[in-house]
């Protein structure tokens, strides 16, 4: 049987990142050994065609090592442009032509993922993630295919972004300061009665904001990273212990003619970029009280999306479990049919990181089958 359409939309990556250059804080940790630091993954020849590899070898010492396929994988020799233009970019154009996306980034804490989404906090051009590159793309596109002077035929186009982090279930607007954080915190998913089909989702409260230019996008988007929820763990200093949503929403209309008596063609996509709090094991974490109450929110509603994607990548045409998590909920509108979805597993290539590594490739693996 020929996979469903649904199916064939859902694309699972692998990314190696570098070799860590932090070490455990404390001197005498067992992150400061040499075993702890053996690198532990590798990955086969390239595609000659692709330039991208498709298999991830796990290894550990005196045991058979673990194989694994994916659509594609990236070692940690390849810089934050190639990720994009091999896998994101093909994706983002679909999604100018009216097509909904999502991108994840999921992995364990200190994998990778916000490398991987946003770049590093202080970044050179090179080194941009995911989320400026997509704005750029967008911004390019609509500057270069725009309707050039009023009243005559061609597109215009309007950008507008919502960023969101989902905390403990709780959804927050990360586009409002800080200190309003009665009007932040006081966010509901609605179905809109209004809508096409009469059940478009919506969050009530949430602030959208239109963009027109990069400047402008980068000064919103860096002052709402500052207001996600992070914490220290015994993993990462700055651990992300939400789930943080960003949202574009592309409209376009287009006259066809001069005539106003005949109407523009309207299309509208959304494009989701999801970094995701980090999967944990409490043992690795050293997660406790508020820690340990946020690692069971965070792995819970991640495994509700690995059903979701899973359900979706086998062609599954009954019940999608859509509803068992906020996050799930929020993005299924761009989740399954023609929508298309992008998961990208970020993973940390040391024998000591072995086992967070493990079940993230299984994760992966289990969303693909």
């Amino acid at each position: 049987m020929p996979p469903s359409q649904s199916a064939q939309n859902v694309q699972v990556a692998i990314r190696i990142r570098n070799v860590p250059s932090w070490r455990g804080r404390d001197p005498n940790s067992v992150q400061n050994t040499e075993a702890y630091g053996e690198i532990c993954a590798s990955v086969n020849e390239r595609d000659p065609k692709t330039g991208v590899s498709s298999k991830i070898m796990l290894h550990q010492k005196d045991k058979p090592p673990y194989e694994f396929n994916f659509d594609s994988v990236f070692s940690g020799e390849d810089d934050q442009q190639m990720l994009y233009t091999k896998l994101v970019e093909p994706l983002i154009t679909r999604c100018l032509d009216g097509f909904n996306g999502c991108i994840f980034a999921y992995g364990q804490t200190a994998s990778g993922k916000t490398y991987t989404m946003g770049g590093p906090p202080v970044q050179q051009p090179a080194q941009r993630g995911i989320i400026p590159r997509v704005a750029s793309q967008i911004l390019s596109y609509i500057e270069a295919n725009g309707r050039k002077e009023a009243g005559g035929v061609g597109n215009d186009f309007t950008v507008s972004i919502t960023y969101l982090e989902i905390y403990n279930e709780q959804l927050r607007d990360l586009l409002v300061d800080t200190a309003s954080h009665k009007k932040r915190d006081e966010l509901k998913i609605r179905i809109d009665p209004n809508s096409v089909n009469s059940s478009a989702l919506y969050v009530q409260g949430l602030t959208e904001q239109k963009i027109t230019t990069e400047i402008e996008f980068q000064k919103v988007l860096t002052a709402a990273v500052q207001r996600r929820m992070v914490a220290e763990t015994n993993m990462n200093a700055v651990s992300s212990r939400s789930h943080a949503v960003l949202t574009i929403t592309i409209t376009s209309v287009e006259r066809t003619s001069e005539d106003l008596d005949i109407p523009p063609i309207k299309k509208m996509s959304k494009i989701h970029l999801i970094d995701l709090a980090g999967s944990e094991r409490a043992n690795s974490t050293g997660a406790t009280g508020d820690r340990l109450k946020e690692g069971a929110a965070i792995n819970q509603s991640l495994s509700c999306l690995g059903n979701v994607i899973n359900a979706l990548s086998t062609g599954q045409t009954g019940h999608i479990p859509y509803r068992d998590s906020k996050l799930t909920y929020l993005l299924s509108d761009s989740l399954g049919g023609n929508s298309l979805t992008l998961l990208i597993a970020c993973i940390t290539p040391i024998a000591g990181a072995f086992d967070e590594s493990l079940g993230t490739l299984r994760f992966a693996e289990r969303a693909k089958k």
